[in-house]
């Protein structure tokens, strides 16, 4: 019995270690975010002063991506307590780079059609944030498969997380024609939320299928990433067959994409009803392939 309660008491205090690392890296992605990526945004005069809910969107969803990468780490079984908390800072500070680094590409060639950073600090654009906070958790999900594996390399990892953002650049330039209205267009000029979380619903959906794909431990070059091709093609087809099956099961009778562009004012509900069929059928792929 007192064995058992020291084993308690010790993995609780294990526990309340790795959450002061967390939230100390958690302080320090955000003074990242803003010294290296949103240099000209001020975190507490937009949130606490101008009360801009763009920037909360966008933040959280960076935060968000930091907790998912590090799920990969956390898993990995490391026996000394040192060790292990030492690990989570290392990797931590490796996943703020990539997020970061994730945030650029998604900045420059997923919203390549307009300026991200005005969009969300002057005109309080919350489709262009919720696309942006998307494009962060699909990166946290790619991050964590690519830093999760215990047979591969550094290069294997950073391979596996670059082929992940090409995928979501990809997916960024099919879908409007998928979808077959101007995408960019609603969110920048309309300011058309419901367009914003269809996209980041479709992305976050497109960076759990690649996690998925990638989650097997990697044997060889040719192998391992012929496995992993045929795994997210056939899963990304599979995202894209979703898209009308949405339409006639989820709101039968509705056009998905009237709604959210043909209405005068568009429909929030739509959009997020999009967003989880991408997001549901993404955890219903994984599940089949575990």
């Amino acid at each position: 019995m007192n064995e058992v309660l020291l084993n308690g008491v010790n993995q609780s205090g294990l526990i309340v270690l790795e959450l002061v690392v967390g939230f100390g890296l958690f302080w320090l992605g955000q003074l990242a975010y803003q010294k290296l990526f949103r240099r000209r945004m001020e975190l507490n005069l937009e949130l606490f002063v101008r009360d801009n809910p763009a920037v909360a969107i966008a933040l959280v969803g960076y935060y968000l991506g930091i907790v998912i990468a590090l799920g990969g780490v956390l898993d990995k079984a490391i026996p000394a307590w040192q060790d292990k908390l030492l690990n989570l800072a290392t990797y931590g500070a490796t996943v703020i780079l990539f997020m970061l680094a994730g945030a650029w590409v998604g900045d420059r060639l997923i919203l390549r059609c307009f300026q991200c950073d005005r969009e969300i600090l002057q005109d309080r654009n919350v489709g262009a944030a919720t696309v942006e906070a998307g494009n962060h958790i699909a990166n946290g999900l790619i991050l964590n498969a690519a830093l999760a594996g215990e047979s591969g390399t550094w290069i294997v990892g950073l391979v596996c997380w670059l082929i992940g953002l090409g995928v979501l650049v990809l997916v960024s330039v099919v879908y409007p024609r998928v979808a077959k209205y101007n995408v960019f267009a609603e969110i920048e000029k309309r300011n058309n939320p419901a367009a914003g979380v269809a996209l980041a619903g479709l992305l976050i959906a497109t960076g759990n299928i690649v996690r998925i794909s990638f989650a097997p431990e990697f044997q060889n070059w040719l192998v391992s990433f012929t496995q992993y091709a045929l795994v997210l093609l056939f899963s990304l087809v599979s995202l894209i067959a979703i898209r009308a099956l949405a339409d006639w099961i989820l709101v039968p009778g509705v056009k998905i994409s009237d709604e959210i562009v043909n209405q005068e004012v568009p429909n929030l509900g739509a959009g997020l009803i999009e967003a989880f069929a991408y997001i549901a059928a993404s955890f219903l792929i994984a599940w089949c392939f575990s």
